[in-house]
């Protein structure tokens, strides 16, 4: 796998509020930064973005991830499933997963971390502190060095396969 330092990057956000999403695209169009970012809604979308399936087919409009930004959703949860899913993929085990909550508890943040999250992050209270959240995410992620992803993963049939596409909601379980 090669180390791509310049490359552009791309952040894919997983949140099913539409007016966060709408917030954290404004939030990247001002931070005046050169990255992309691309949303869905859920943990279903991810597998299908990840495997470029469906409207997801066009790696021009819809990259692969450098960066998945994931949010924690309560009381029923995938977030962690599929945290868990992407740590156990050989291609995808790589990509730094940040998650973005509503609120600090303690439980839920050992737990992102122990199941590979790079960081956990409680979502802000105004559009300024979020504009310097992606900002700060930017010059960060920007200075690391990030592996070059195949553009056809062979294991997404795999990760279909996995509960994450059950329509029966999962309870959060706090370490």
């Amino acid at each position: 796998m090669k180390i791509n330092h310049s490359q552009r990057l791309h952040f894919l956000m997983v949140d099913s509020d539409e007016d966060d999403t709408i917030l954290m695209q404004e939030a990247f169009a001002e931070s005046t930064s050169l990255n992309h970012l691309n949303c869905v809604k859920d943990e279903v979308q991810l597998i299908d973005y990840l495997d470029g399936s469906g409207v997801y087919q066009d790696r021009q409009h819809y990259p692969l991830p450098n960066i998945i930004l994931l949010e924690l959703r309560a009381p029923t949860n995938k977030t962690f499933e599929a945290l868990s899913i992407l740590k156990k993929s050989s291609e995808f085990r790589r990509v730094p997963v940040v998650i973005f909550a509503n609120s600090l508890d303690e439980a839920l943040v050992a737990n992102a971390y122990d199941l590979g999250a790079a960081s956990y992050i409680v979502k802000p209270n105004t559009f300024d502190a979020l504009l310097n959240i992606v900002k700060g995410c930017h010059e960060y992620w920007s200075m690391c060095a990030r592996p070059v992803l195949s553009l056809k993963p062979k294991e997404i049939p795999a990760l279909k396969e996995r509960a994450i596409l059950s329509t029966q909601p999962t309870e959060m379980r706090p370490h």
